[in-house]
């Protein structure tokens, strides 16, 4: 099952790039982030990286509060309302997202969708009824 990394990263200058620092000694290379703060000057930082083992050892030997999550990332339609679609279907199996984020495939004319919900293998299931693609872990890793 494909996952991605979470941190608990401070919000302060110069605290994502000691992150990214990590990783690039690593050789690690990041495929996809989003960054959320709060409002108490803290926040999460979620990377899909291209080998998230060897990302959340790196990142926890350095002294980071990190965390492998299973997620689903799932091919749509690159048009208007292929995500409300996606979603949509999603709600009606009543799925909750915890945290989503999307980018185009332009080469493939395709959108892809990282979910990380409470119950991934029921949004796994409910995608291969659908008749939706979901990306293998190997495709995930080398977008």
């Amino acid at each position: 099952m494909a996952r991605q990394v979470s941190v608990f990263l401070q919000n302060q200058p110069g605290h994502l790039e000691k992150v990214t620092e990590v990783l690039q000694r690593k050789l690690i290379n990041i495929r996809a982030m989003t960054l959320s703060g709060s409002a108490y000057g803290w926040g999460i930082l979620n990377l899909l990286l291209n080998d998230p083992d060897e990302g959340h050892k790196a990142l926890v030997e350095a002294g980071y509060s990190a965390v492998l999550r299973p997620i689903i990332v799932v091919r749509m339609p690159d048009r208007p309302g292929g995500l409300h679609d996606l979603l949509a279907y999603l709600s009606k199996g009543e799925i909750n997202i915890k945290n989503a984020y999307a980018t185009l495939v332009p080469k493939e004319g395709a959108a892809i969708l990282v979910i990380d919900a409470e119950n991934i293998e029921l949004v796994e299931k409910l995608v291969k009824v659908a008749g939706l693609t979901q990306l293998s872990d190997e495709e995930i890793y080398h977008l």
